[in-house]
């Protein structure tokens, strides 16, 4: 995953009524999507049998988060200044007994090794996300001959309310949208799409929705001279009752690091 232009934004317009049906795409096609939804991501070095160890309790080093340059094409990073911790900005959770917890949005996963490693914040998302949790790996340095880096992602977090979930029935277009959102702004790059699984799901006996897909860079890869060929990412969206929101979880792993690392990490999704 790459990362977007520090001035990526939404379309202007008002963001449509919770009582409008979701637009929805699938495949190579599909109609237009009216909101768009950018997920902001980062990643580090996965462990090199490329299997989630659960009993991994070591905890990695704190590495900084960088801003975003004015090149969509090039995610290049600075340290972020030192500030008093904001709302939703504070330290993200550490592993414990061999998982993360969320405590915001109540999610909690397999810790995939002490190679990935935890940011110190997730910094600001333009599009208003605040993921409470993460931990990243680099698929590739210097990936553009430019000093950028090529990343993959797990993070939780709450979906904000400006997407208009209207209840369980509107989980489908919403994760639809979210597909849309990300594919356009973090993976610029020419590439096939396939839809993995568009379904619903339980997690701790809540209902979800799971929309998985893979996005193949082969020829841009082939061309370039990058380590990475595929992609594999995922959305859940978990309803957690009234007067919460929902708790969402985004996956992006490239092939080098072990596509099937994102299945584990769903399977061993619990939500509180």
């Amino acid at each position: 995953m790459q990362l977007p232009a520090a001035g990526y934004g939404l379309p202007s317009g008002a963001p449509p009524r919770k009582n409008s049906p979701w637009p929805w795409i699938l495949g190579g096609g599909g109609v237009v999507i009216l909101v768009v939804v950018v997920v902001v991501a980062a990643m580090f070095l996965m462990n090199p049998s490329g299997r989630p160890t659960a009993d991994d309790s070591t905890v990695p080093p704190v590495i900084p988060t960088q801003e975003p340059t004015t090149s969509p094409s090039a995610p290049e990073f600075t340290e972020p200044p030192q500030e008093t911790p904001q709302p939703g900005r504070s330290e993200l959770p550490r592993p414990q007994n061999g998982r993360i917890e969320d405590p915001v949005s109540g999610m909690s996963y397999a810790y995939p090794g002490s190679s990935w490693q935890l940011p110190a914040n997730l910094g600001s998302d333009p599009l208003g996300f605040t993921w409470t949790s993460g931990t990243l790996a680099v698929a590739q340095e210097d990936y553009d001959g430019k000093g950028n880096r090529w990343l993959g992602n797990i993070l939780t977090g709450e979906l904000p309310d400006k997407y208009g979930y209207d209840g369980v029935p509107s989980m489908r277009g919403i994760a639809a949208t979210l597909l849309h959102a990300t594919e356009s702004a973090y993976y610029s790059p020419e590439h096939e799409r396939k839809i993995v699984k568009d379904e619903a799901i339980k997690v701790s006996g809540k209902d979800g929705w799971l929309f998985m897909f893979d996005l193949d860079f082969s020829k841009q890869s082939e061309a370039n001279g990058w380590k990475w060929k595929k992609e594999r990412a995922a959305f859940v969206i978990v309803d957690r009752g009234e007067g919460r929101k929902p708790a969402l979880m985004y996956i992006s792993i490239p092939d080098n690091l072990d596509t099937s690392l994102a299945d584990r990490v769903i399977k061993s999704l619990k939500v509180s």
